[in-house]
């Protein structure tokens, strides 16, 4: 169970990291709305990472107090 939300977690992380790279990258998306939305979406799945880290953090402390 916990080996999925590791997966996940990395999964999110990366694809975030990517389209946001991406964007940097590709020169068509400069002054496109598509930048922003790809943007956007790269920083919600950060958030959606980040989340899923502490949420990791916090299974691990309450299985170590058991």
């Amino acid at each position: 169970m916990k080996n999925n939300k590791v997966k996940r977690t990395i999964l999110l992380l990366l694809v975030s990291v990517i389209l946001f790279s991406l964007t940097m990258v590709i020169p068509a998306f400069e002054g496109s709305k598509w930048k922003v939305y790809l943007q956007g979406a790269a920083t919600g799945l950060l958030m959606a990472g980040i989340v899923s880290i502490i949420t990791l953090i916090i299974d691990n402390l309450r299985e170590g107090k058991a």
